[in-house]
C-alpha cells in the first residue's frame, strides 16, 4: 500500500451511501440532460465544472453530438455552458464555446484556475480554463473575460498526456491535479492513478516528484482512478475522485463507478476516507443507476453542491448531470 489508510470501524462502512456521508442528492435531479435533435451534446454530456461568479452560476460541461443510437462514435465532443440564477434551474447557451481543431478535435473535462477555497481566480482580468483537447489528453488553455465567450491560447497544448485536469492557484504556484494513464510494459493492464504538476504559472508546469499522488487500494476501487478534484477547507486540502465500483450485489458484466474523498495536510500525501464512496448511483433511477463521477464541487452560503455526471446504460457514455448537497464545512 503506498499511501497511509483510515481503517473503517465497520465492514459496511466502505460502502456508505449519500445518506450516511452527509450528500443529499437534490430531488430536482437531474440538472442538465441531453439535448434535443441534432444539438452537440444529444448523445452524451458530462464533466460539469461550476463556478458562481457575479451573481450567477456557471455550469461548463462537455457534450457529444454522436453515438451509437445515431450510428456515430463516442467524437466531437465540445464544451458548453449552462447559467442559473439559484443553481438548480438551469438554462443552456445553445451552442459550443469553442470550435474543434484539426489536432484539438475532443474537448472534455473542463476545469477553471481557483482559489484553494473553491473561488474563480482571475489572471490579468480573465477567466482562465484548461480542458483535455484530443484522445492523446493534450491540456488546452482558453481564456474569457466574462466566462461566456472564450478564446484559446496560441501557446496550447500547455501540457500533455493529462486527463481531466483540475486547477487550484496555491502560495505563488499553480497545482494541476490529473489523471495519469501508465502504459502497460507487457504485463496487465495498470490502473489510473493521480498525479500533480506545478508551476509559476500554466505555461511552466512539471510533473511532481512525489507521482502518484493517490492510487487505487480501497476494497471498493477497481480498474482506475478519474476525475481528480481538489478543494481546501480549514486548512486541509480535501480530494474528491471517482473509480470503477466493485458495487456489491451489481449486475454482472455492468460497469459503476462511484465517487470517494482523500484529506492532505499539504495537498501531496493523502488519506483516504475509510466512508468511501461518498455518493454512489441509485438503483433503477432513470437518469444515474450506474455512474456517478466527473464531479465539480463549491461552497455556496451554508452547504456544499457537488456537480456530478450520471450514466444509465453502455450506450450514452454519460446521460446526465446531478446535484448533491453537504450541510456545514464538514468535508474534512
Amino acid at each position: 500500500m503506498r499511501r497511509r489508510e483510515w481503517i473503517g470501524a465497520a465492514a459496511g462502512a466502505a460502502f456508505a451511501g449519500t445518506k450516511e456521508s452527509g450528500w443529499i442528492k437534490s430531488p430536482k435531479n437531474p440538472m442538465l440532460s441531453l439535448g434535443q435533435g441534432d444539438a452537440f451534446d444529444s448523445q452524451n454530456i458530462m464533466s460539469p465544472s461550476i463556478m458562481k461568479a457575479d451573481g450567477w452560476y456557471f455550469l461548463f460541461y462537455a457534450g457529444g453530438p454522436l453515438g451509437p443510437r445515431n450510428g456515430g462514435q463516442l467524437v466531437k465532443y465540445q464544451i458548453g455552458l449552462a447559467l442559473s440564477p439559484d443553481g438548480e434551474s438551469w438554462k443552456k447557451t445553445g451552442k459550443p464555446l469553442l470550435p474543434l481543431g484539426e489536432r484539438d478535435n475532443f474537448h472534455v473535462t473542463p476545469a477553471l484556475l481557483r482559489e484553494p477555497s473553491g473561488e474563480l481566480r482571475k489572471q490579468n482580468g480573465l477567466w482562465q480554463m484548461v480542458y483535455c483537447g484530443n484522445r492523446e489528453d493534450d491540456v488546452e488553455l482558453a481564456t474569457s473575460p466574462d466566462g461566456l465567450t472564450w478564446t484559446k491560447s496560441s501557446r496550447n497544448p500547455i501540457f500533455r498526456a493529462a486527463y481531466a485536469p483540475n486547477l487550484v492557484a496555491y502560495e505563488g504556484q499553480i497545482r494541476m491535479y490529473y489523471i495519469h494513464k501508465p502504459s502497460p510494459k507487457g504485463g496487465p493492464k495498470v490502473p489510473w492513478e493521480v498525479h500533480l504538476a506545478t508551476g509559476k504559472d500554466l505555461f511552466s508546469l512539471r510533473p511532481h516528484a512525489a507521482n502518484p499522488v493517490l492510487q487505487i487500494s480501497q476494497p471498493w476501487e477497481t480498474g482506475a482512478l478519474f476525475y481528480p478534484y481538489v478543494i481546501q477547507e480549514n486548512g486541509k486540502w480535501v480530494l474528491f475522485y471517482a473509480s470503477y465500483w466493485n458495487k456489491p450485489g451489481g449486475v454482472k458484466g455492468t460497469l459503476y463507478t462511484a465517487i470517494g474523498t482523500a484529506v492532505s495536510d499539504d495537498g501531496i500525501r493523502w488519506t483516504k476516507n475509510a466512508a468511501n464512496p461518498i455518493l454512489t448511483p441509485i438503483d433503477g433511477s432513470s437518469y444515474e443507476s450506474v455512474y456517478n463521477s466527473s464531479q465539480s464541487v463549491i461552497w455556496d452560503g451554508d452547504h456544499y453542491k457537488m456537480y456530478y455526471g450520471t450514466r444509465i446504460d453502455n450506450i450514452h457514455k454519460y446521460y446526465a448531470i446531478g446535484m448533491a448537497r453537504k450541510k456545514g464545512r464538514t468535508l474534512a
